[in-house]
């Protein structure tokens, strides 16, 4: 089914003779059914056509939702996920019912409840419902059984699907500030890779054979290899076992170090935090992952109907966006993802639903999630950046970059705030034009209030160039405290600052497609993209100016 490309079209020789403009019509009509995206034509969540996929499916779930807590909350994240008010209807019921789970409810409750109701609540607002998330962590941590998986009550073995939000919770509530124990992390990590099957794939219902000589599992299908793989690699990266950039077959186990001169120069990949303490077997881990991968290579495209579709698009999606954010290396059109696009296409329906054999509304949320890359715009949030690590925005000053493995890093330290400001109060120069060219060389990580103050008052009287700076620099502390000077910004006459502080109100409201602008915007679309977002402030802080 996917052994033509319809780029491969323009490989073939011209047809001549009589019949040729006939023959021709007739092969474009046989090769039709088996054409596939390929990268000549490949889409992205940013692509119109997939936009209107999601836009559908959103408008369908405006009248649809599941009456389950984590039926409520999965329906909910979508609209979260695509930049929808906290006020919207579907995400106002899901909080409802989240504050309405009483204890007794949370201990007796789902595992895939208690988990999405922690991603639900911790993408919206960690902040204000803090509390809320510690009551539904402590009732899932306590659901873990002592083999260090989760699973039903009623049996004694793990389920790889539902450890797997589990660990997705887990991995949410590192992001905001409530670490979950290493112990617990550390005893799931190790279930999942007893429990991997000899073939690389995960069962159902992991069988544990007490130690790492695998023994064959049932039911293994896609969805558990990318529920069991990705669960293993998120294990390992707030464990610290496996972080972003690294060489896999770099010696981490070496006690002594090279001379100063000698030690190969450290890459500026950014890494989001993790717990220290684990003990976790790194190489146990890099060989899980080789079994694993080379098993979703071979079974990908096999059967994609017989399992639910739309849960497993979406658990590969998570799989393949923290193998991404590891590896360093991000295809920003993967095969896959073309692949499950054309699959939801074919299989949405007239009023935005998609087919499917449970016809429940989570399967078109599911799909939606899978669209939007979900799990990719929450490794971009906490990186707090607006690509992951890859190519894509790379500087365009390539003789400050050296190569190192095979990939461009930088070898100048980050600009400190005060040389930063020092920069922007000059007009010019070749520091502030080697600044502009390169704004992720601003270290604000120490900025005082007074320099905040100075920043912001730069966001309103400096020259289109330092303005620009100026928000680039707010932007990056990704709080709530900046987002008046970040609307001021919007109304700014330079474009370059518009795109700027648009960019940056989509990071700090971790809303990645946001209320705009375009890039190429007009006045109107500009000013009404700023009353949205101000509606969105004030939804969040309604007590708080708006004005800077």
């Amino acid at each position: 089914m996917f052994g033509v490309t319809s780029c491969a079209l323009n490989d073939l020789k011209p047809l001549r003779g009589r019949h040729s403009g006939y023959l021709s019509v007739v092969m474009l009509l046989l090769l039709a059914p088996y054409w596939t995206l390929s990268k000549c034509q490949a889409v992205t969540p940013d692509s119109p056509e997939v936009r209107e996929l999601v836009n559908r499916g959103l408008k369908f779930l405006e009248s649809h939702t599941d009456e389950r807590l984590g039926g409520r909350c999965l329906v909910a994240l979508s609209f979260v996920k695509t930049g929808a008010s906290p006020e919207h209807p579907r995400i106002k019921e899901a909080v409802a019912a989240c504050e309405a789970t009483t204890a007794e409810k949370m201990r007796n409750d789902s595992v895939y409840s208690n988990g999405l109701a922690i991603i639900f609540l911790a993408e919206l607002d960690p902040v204000k419902y803090r509390s809320l998330i510690e009551r539904f962590a402590g009732a899932l941590a306590n659901r873990q059984k002592p083999h260090g998986g989760w699973g039903y009550e009623v049996y004694q073995t793990g389920d790889t699907s539902q450890t797997q939000y589990a660990i997705l919770s887990y991995w949410e509530l590192m992001q905001i500030g409530l670490a979950p124990s290493v112990k617990s992390v550390e005893s799931a990590a190790n279930w999942l890779l007893r429990t991997q099957d000899p073939s690389g794939s995960w069962g159902y219902q992991g069988k544990d054979p007490g130690d790492f000589k695998l023994i064959e599992q049932t039911d293994t299908t896609v969805s558990m290899l990318a529920a069991g793989l990705g669960s293993t690699l998120i294990a390992a990266n707030i464990l610290g076992t496996m972080q972003p950039g690294e060489d896999p077959d770099a010696d981490t186990t070496a006690k002594e170090e090279l001379p100063s001169a000698l030690q190969e120069a450290k890459s500026e990949v950014k890494k989001i935090r993790t717990l220290s303490g684990g003990n976790l077997d790194r190489e146990q881990v890099l060989r899980a992952t080789e079994a694993g991968n080379t098993w979703f290579g071979k079974n990908f495209n096999k059967n994609l109907e017989a399992e639910y579709p739309y849960y497993t698009l979406y658990s590969i999606e998570r799989y393949k966006s923290f193998e991404d954010f590891l590896a360093g290396n991000v295809d920003e059109e993967p095969s896959w993802y073309q692949t499950g696009y054309e699959y939801i296409k074919k299989k949405q329906k007239k009023d935005g639903s998609v087919t499917s054999p449970a016809e429940s509304p989570c399967a078109t949320a599911f799909a939606i999630l899978f669209l939007i890359r979900s799990t990719q715009q929450s490794i971009k949030a906490s990186l707090g950046e607006g690509t992951l690590v890859g190519g894509r925005g790379l500087s365009a000053n390539l003789a400050r970059m050296k190569l190192q493995k095979g990939r461009l890093v930088k070898e100048k330290k980050p600009t400190e705030i005060d040389n930063f400001l020092s920069l922007l109060e000059s007009t010019a120069g070749p520091e502030l034009d080697a600044l502009l060219s390169e704004s992720s060389g601003i270290d604000v990580n120490n900025i005082s209030p007074e320099e905040i103050r100075h920043l912001e008052q730069l966001v309103k009287t400096g020259s289109p160039e330092v303005r620009l700076m100026a928000v680039e620099g707010l932007a990056s502390l990704r709080s709530l405290d900046y987002v008046p000077s970040l609307l001021y910004a919007l109304t700014d006459p330079d474009k370059r600052v518009v795109r700027a502080a648009r960019d940056g109100l989509q990071f700090v409201s971790r809303r990645f497609h946001g209320f705009g602008p375009d890039d190429n915007f007009t006045d109107k679309e500009r000013y009404d993209s700023l009353e949205q977002w101000k509606n969105w402030y004030r939804s969040v802080r309604p007590n708080a100016p708006i004005a800077p």
